[in-house]
């Protein structure tokens, strides 16, 4: 039982790093370390991040010819900023697919909801509580960002969504999973008010983030890997939050993992929550470089702050 499809919805807006260094004063060279990729998907239009997630929703439903009464579980999972206060998004996208037997609502958890998200739908599908759960991974990240703030390690905020259905049958089996929040890190960032919209403002970060992060994911990783009883040696991937490409790159050094057993998309998009480690395997899929039996441990992490790893099987 686990993941029985996903698929991967982006915003059709593109943000370049020329406007970003405009708005926030810094010059290309400091904005390349952040955004390599030189451009980000951002919502554009009447686009809106629920909209996107009921795209995505609608195609994995479509491949699986899963009729809608069948759905008994609808999670939106993300940072809680849904575009719309007092409203439930989960509700609306049920609404719009036809999907009137499940219980609707949100997940927010920030970049690390949307593996909660999956976590949950599967222990319910496992339980025998639901034959099929939809999770819609979506965030409005990049109109969370106040450029002149100058807080550049938000500037690669960017907007996409992912709908996964949890399902019985499925390809990637959930083996295991490992979660835990250290609230020392609360009030590293918060929303504030401007101008009737809502920015990420930083607060006092204090030293040692960076180390928490590389220590979090690292023991997670062993106590999801003693837990269903496999070594490092026997994963084939490690895909990792996009939020930070140094950070990614010390995580798997601390596990001794190649840098070849992992994706890297810094170059081809912005920050994506907790689309990032869907979008990796997509790539590992459309690639081929996936086989039945490969591990796959999927590292997130979500301000609050919390770490979690999850390990799928190819089925």
């Amino acid at each position: 039982m686990g993941i029985a499809d996903f698929a991967i919805e982006m915003a059709s807006g593109k943000r370049s790093v020329d406007e970003v260094a405009r708005e926030s004063g810094y010059g290309l060279d400091k904005l390349a370390t952040i955004l390599p990729s030189g451009k980000f998907s951002v919502l554009a239009g009447d686009e809106s991040s629920w909209s996107l997630g009921r795209d995505a929703a609608k195609r994995v439903l479509a491949r699986n010819a899963v009729p809608a009464e069948e759905i008994g579980l609808v999670i939106y999972a993300g940072s809680s900023e849904w575009g719309r206060p007092f409203w439930s998004p989960a509700a609306k996208i049920a609404l719009e697919l036809g999907i009137e037997n499940a219980h609707c609502y949100e997940l927010s958890n920030f970049c690390n909801a949307g593996l909660a998200a999956v976590r949950i739908a599967d222990n319910q599908v496992k339980a025998g509580v639901h034959r099929y759960a939809l999770v819609i991974v979506a965030d409005r990240l990049s109109e969370l960002v106040d450029y002149g703030t100058g807080h550049i390690e938000l500037f690669n905020f960017a907007d996409g969504s992912a709908a996964v259905l949890v399902s019985a049958a499925s390809r990637y089996e959930v083996l295991g999973s490992a979660m835990r929040t250290d609230p020392t890190w609360v009030d590293s960032y918060y929303g504030t008010i401007k101008n009737n919209e809502v920015k990420v403002e930083r607060g006092n970060k204090g030293e040692g983030l960076s180390d928490a992060f590389i220590d979090n994911f690292t023991s997670l990783t062993r106590t999801v890997l003693s837990d269903i009883g496999r070594s490092m040696d026997e994963v084939a991937y490690v895909l990792v939050t996009h939020g930070n490409r140094d950070t990614h790159r010390q995580y798997l050094d601390a596990l001794g993992v190649s840098w070849d057993r992992s994706v890297f998309l810094y170059e081809e998009d912005g920050h994506l929550g907790g689309v990032d480690p869907l979008l990796a395997l997509e790539v590992l899929e459309r690639e081929g470089r996936l086989k039945t039996g490969d591990l796959v441990l999927m590292a997130t992490a979500g301000s609050g702050f919390t770490w979690g790893v999850i390990a799928v099987e190819t089925v």
